[in-house]
């Protein structure tokens, strides 16, 4: 007997938070965990575009701000580090200093993509605690509204 549209629906939406939220990246485990086939899979992947989604939530604006503010405080202590007089970033080093602190400024004040999918992320993690189903429903409602930030 076939599946009803809504079991294939809750499998497709458990395979994909499975894939770009917890990083489940292997074709036979996911289709394992959600019941389906490997080319079903690849499928729903390749429509969704569930690696674009997936990447979204990796690089969120926590980490990419860390990873900056870890560069300015390198540069800074490698010049800190030089003999006293000499201690004045060059042309280079206070031109990287700028476009640093000029992308941390950008990513401190803009909402992006990523900042969405995260706070939906961490919402649907609490809701499902508590009602499995509604976490399926508000996911699918989600995905929705994340496409349309990302067109």
């Amino acid at each position: 007997m076939a599946a009803s549209k809504e079991t294939i629906q809750r499998k497709k939406d458990y395979a994909k938070l499975l894939y770009t939220v917890e990083g489940v990246t292997v074709g036979k485990e996911l289709a394992s965990r959600a019941g389906v086939s490997e080319q079903t899979i690849s499928k729903w992947k390749n429509e969704e575009g569930w690696e674009q989604l997936r990447a979204s939530v990796i690089i969120t604006k926590e980490s990419e701000l860390k990873r900056l503010y870890a560069q300015i405080v390198e540069l800074n202590d490698a010049i800190a580090a030089r003999d006293q007089g000499h201690r004045f970033a060059n042309s280079k080093e206070a031109d990287v200093l700028v476009k640093l602190t000029s992308a941390v400024r950008q990513l401190e004040t803009d909402t992006s993509v990523a900042d969405a999918i995260e706070v939906l992320k961490d919402f649907i993690s609490h809701v499902r605690q508590d009602d499995y189903e509604l976490a399926m429903s508000i996911t699918t409602v989600a995905d929705g509204y994340v496409k349309t930030l990302m067109k």
